[in-house]
Order: C-alpha cells, then sequence, then structure tokens
C-alpha cells in the first residue's frame, strides 16, 4: 500500500501462481481507494507510519526526534512586536500549511496577532508566511481551529478557511487563508460571520468541522448551552443552526465526529458524551461514560471500532482510556493505562512493525512535559528499552497554556508554552 496524497492510497495486489511449463505466473492488480469524506477538512496524517527515508517501519518512532523548534521569539519577530508573548493555544496542519492560534488577551498591546500561517513544506525547515488579529483594538484572542476547503466551490484547488473559536465575546469566527491555491497574506478576517452564540461570559473552548458544519464547543457559565451547531456550507455567510444546541453543564474540551455522532470530552462525571447529531436541529444525547476516581475528559480519538479517551490527573486511577465504540450507545472499557500526567492530546496510526513482521495500534500521547508513543496492544512505553523514562521530553514546557498537537504526512507538530511564551516543535521519527 503506498500515500499518494493525503486522502488517497495506492492498493496493489500481487497473485503468483504455477504454469504447466513449470514456470512461475503473476498477476498485479492496482487500484486507488480515496476517504471523499475527508478530502475538504479532513486530517492530512498519513496512516502509514514511515521511518525518516520514507519507508514503512513503525520502529522508527521508538526513537522520535524534535527536528526543528520555533520560540517565542521567532514567533514575535515575525508578527512584528519583538517584545510580546504569543502563548499557543491550538494548532491545525493542512496540506503544507500549520495554522496556530494564540490567547494574547493580557497582552498590553490592543492590536496584536492572534492568528499565524507557516509554510510546513519542508518540515526541518518551516516557515512564517502570515499573521492577522482576530479582533483589532480588542483584548480577545482564540482558543481553538479547525481547517476546511469550502465544499461547494466547483473546481480545484477549493478556497481554505480557517474556522476559530475565541477566548473573549464572539465565541466563532472565520478567516479565509487561501483563494483557490493562492495564500492570502495576511488573512481574510470574515466580518459578516459573527454569530449570537452563547453569553459574553463564556468562553469558545473547541472546535471541530464535518461535512460542512461546525460544532462548536464553549465553556460553561450556567446560563448558556455549550454545544453549538454552525451551518457553513457556504463559509462566507455561515448560519446557527436553529435548535443545534445542547447543554452538557460544564466545559467542552474536546470534540470529535464520526458518522452520525459527536463524542464530547468533559469535566462531567461522564467524561465521555455521545450526541447523535444526524439531525442537526436535534442533537441528542444517546451514550456515555464516567470513569471513576475523578479527573476530567480532556481528549478524544476514534480509530477503528476503538475510542482513546485523555483525562487529567484524576484523584486515582488511570489518565488514558481505550473505550470500544463499536456501540456508540452502548461504550464499554477494553483498558486503560496510569500515565502520570494529564493527557492532553492522543492520535493514533498504525504502523508496520518489521522486527515482529505485525501491525501495530501506536498511541501518540501529547502531556505537559512530553511527546509519547505506545504500543497499544499491551499499553506499554513503545522505546528501545520498554521503559517510560525513554520519552521525548519537551524543552521549556510544562506550565501555561495545555500543549495542542497535530500530524501531517509523517511528522508531529507541537505547540508548547512555557508561562506565556509560545514554543513549535517538530518531531518525526
Amino acid at each position: 500500500m503506498e500515500q499518494k496524497d493525503y486522502f488517497t492510497k495506492l492498493v496493489t495486489a500481487t497473485v503468483d501462481y504455477p504454469e504447466d511449463s513449470g514456470r512461475r505466473g503473476k498477476t498485479t492488480l492496482t487500484t486507488l481507494v480515496t476517504n471523499f469524506n475527508n478530502a475538504v477538512g479532513g486530517d492530512t496524517c498519513s496512516s502509514i507510519l514511515t521511518d525518516a527515508a520514507g519507508n514503512p517501519d513503525a520502529g522508527a518512532w521508538k526513537i522520535p526526534r524534535i527536528i526543528k523548534s520555533v520560540s517565542n521569539a521567532d514567533i514575535a519577530n515575525q508578527a512584528g512586536f519583538p517584545t510580546d508573548d504569543f502563548p499557543i493555544t491550538d494548532i491545525d496542519a493542512y496540506k503544507n500549511r500549520l495554522y496556530i492560534t494564540v490567547d494574547n488577551s493580557s497582552s498590553s498591546t490592543l492590536t496584536v496577532p492572534t492568528f499565524f500561517v507557516f509554510d510546513i513544506t519542508d518540515p526541518s525547515n518551516i516557515m512564517p508566511i502570515s499573521s492577522v488579529d482576530n479582533d483589532l483594538g480588542v483584548h480577545s484572542g482564540l482558543k481553538a481551529v479547525v481547517v476546511a476547503e469550502d465544499p461547494a466551490w466547483p473546481t480545484n484547488p477549493k478556497p481554505v478557511y480557517a474556522f476559530v473559536a475565541s477566548t473573549v465575546g464572539k465565541h466563532f469566527q472565520v478567516i479565509k487563508v487561501a483563494e483557490s491555491g493562492s495564500d492570502l497574506v495576511p488573512p481574510v478576517m470574515m466580518t459578516n460571520t459573527l454569530l449570537p452564540i452563547g453569553t459574553s461570559i463564556q468562553h469558545g473552548n473547541s472546535i471541530a468541522y464535518k461535512n460542512g458544519y461546525i460544532y462548536l464547543g464553549l465553556t460553561n457559565d450556567g446560563l448558556a448551552p455549550e454545544f453549538y451547531i454552525i451551518d457553513v456550507h457556504n463559509p462566507q455567510n455561515p448560519a446557527l443552526v436553529s435548535g443545534g444546541t445542547y447543554a452538557v453543564g460544564n466545559d467542552i474540551n474536546a470534540i470529535y465526529i464520526r458518522n452520525q455522532y459527536a463524542y464530547l470530552a468533559t469535566p462531567n462525571s461522564n467524561n465521555l458524551i455521545v450526541l447523535d447529531v444526524s439531525n442537526p436541529s436535534s442533537p441528542k444525547p444517546v451514550g456515555n461514560f464516567a470513569p471513576t476516581g475523578g479527573g476530567n475528559g480532556k481528549s478524544l480519538y476514534l480509530r477503528g471500532d476503538n475510542l482513546y479517551l485523555g483525562r487529567t490527573i484524576p484523584s486515582s486511577g488511570p489518565e488514558l482510556y481505550i473505550l470500544n465504540n463499536s456501540d456508540p450507545l452502548n461504550i464499554s472499557e477494553i483498558s486503560n493505562k496510569e500515565i502520570g500526567e494529564s493527557v492532553d492530546g492522543v492520535i493514533v496510526r498504525t504502523g508496520l512493525d518489521l522486527s515482529a513482521s505485525v501491525s501495530r495500534d501506536l498511541a501518540f500521547l501529547l502531556t505537559k512535559t512530553q511527546f509519547q508513543v505506545w504500543d497499544t496492544g499491551g499499553l506499554s512505553p513503545w522505546t528501545p528499552g520498554g521503559s517510560a523514562s525513554e520519552f521525548l521530553s519537551l524543552p521549556g514546557s510544562g506550565s501555561g497554556i495545555e500543549p495542542v498537537f497535530d500530524c501531517e504526512k509523517n511528522t508531529f507538530f507541537v505547540g508548547s508554552s512555557d508561562g506565556s511564551q509560545g514554543r513549535i516543535f517538530v518531531i518525526a521519527p
């Protein structure tokens, strides 16, 4: 199997057989398989884990490396504010671009960038392209971002939009970042995309995109719902779906969409809440999972029928659960693991372990101080010595805003903060 582009694989089947002459015959068939559901806003991380040379080998991820580090000073100089801080709140890697949100609402400068675009065509030498302030003249920052193309655009390449959750006041905004394949410098804030969502006390906290809809999670203020569905089939004129809200009664820390279901990670006793969103005008709760020992639902990832739930450190018990999601209405536990740190991010990929000639699901976990890789089969550290002490440490991290990460092709991009100082790490095998 060969990854042809972000959403297409070349699958080859070969049949070897004996001929009457005694020679060996061989027939090879190839076909292209495309994930059309993800084509305008999907995950651009390769499902084929490779080594540094591009050869399929999950074993190469036993020793991940930081191949590039971007400091707060680098970000500040690019923005033209060399003395300011840019604490990173979220990132989204999408088709050779890294989109970054920051929350510098505490900055002494009113007009300061809160959204950045980097060129990641060469992951070892990522370069800033542009930046923009989401709210001119107001101390307002951003908390979350998801990027997608215009689903209704008739030709390729399509215009590209960044949908962002704001930390103060307006909660949801749209930024046009590319026009038919060409970067917009600076990106363009869509001024008609402000919607009456939540209350002024609430903040945007999480966001997801699927098939022309945005799923927005807010913080809780005890007055208004925290979950909203927004129609962005026309990204320049989004519409809040009438009835498309749900009150969780707490912050929504992460949202994952699969088929007709929205999976929400929350600080509720039900760390996981499952909503049926097949009718966007009436989301309904249909499932949940309530771990013991306290702790908050923090991060989510779905791989096949396995649902990975990352949590903050509980009073007792594990921070990582692997759940059986074959029936979203009846989620059950498969296994769990005490990590010892809050699991702020989780991404799962399958790779061929050449040493054992088997495929393995590897869980890439992000904590406040480390980039960790686990073999999900036995929930053991995927390191040369099989020891958690060998996990990759993130220099200058561990306080301030929780770290975030995403992947593209065979590379991971981590946004981290040391206090209010933002940093970017590029990690490869």
